[in-house]
């Protein structure tokens, strides 16, 4: 069962095998609270699945047409199903890979961040802008899953 051990994503099977670009002199960084955090929860699929239930919830509520979202909201909800498919155990990332995933969802989760998200608007522009390097950077994989699994919008059974 997937919840009784640990998610290392030290592998690369299904994966480009590609670790992340580094960021460049100048260019952005996940926060590192959230690369921390993230760090924790993705050692765990029930911590991993709870967080990406948070976080869907937020992005249902967050993500109309004049959101700063509406541009990444797509590619956020590709991030959650793909973490979905890390907890069950149907799909490998590299670790570091996998982490800055887990963290830009995480940063999009927190509440009080560089712009507080309860600031109307204006809350959700640094996570928009989170999740689009995260995007960015961890192209290849987000595409490959794409391809791969086109997409993964089933909902994920419970278990009692």
């Amino acid at each position: 069962m997937a919840s009784d051990r640990e998610l290392t994503g030290d592998t690369v099977e299904g994966t480009s095998g590609q670790p992340p670009a580094p960021p460049e002199t100048g260019e952005m960084e996940l926060p590192l609270h959230a690369r921390n955090r993230a760090a924790e929860i993705v050692r765990s699929p029930d911590k991993l699945r709870e967080m990406v239930a948070e976080a869907r919830e937020k992005a249902d509520s967050a993500g109309g047409a004049t959101s700063p979202l509406s541009g990444v909201i797509e590619d956020l909800k590709t991030m959650f199903d793909l973490l979905r498919a890390v907890a069950r155990g149907d799909y490998r990332l590299r670790k570091e890979t996998l982490i800055l995933i887990a963290g830009a969802v995480l940063y999009f989760v927190i509440p009080i961040d560089v712009i507080p998200d309860f600031i109307p608007v204006a809350g959700f522009i640094d996570d928009a802008a989170v999740i689009a390097w995260v995007v960015k950077t961890c192209k290849t994989e987000i595409d490959l899953f794409r391809a791969l699994t086109g997409g993964d919008d089933a909902p994920e059974p419970d278990v009692a």
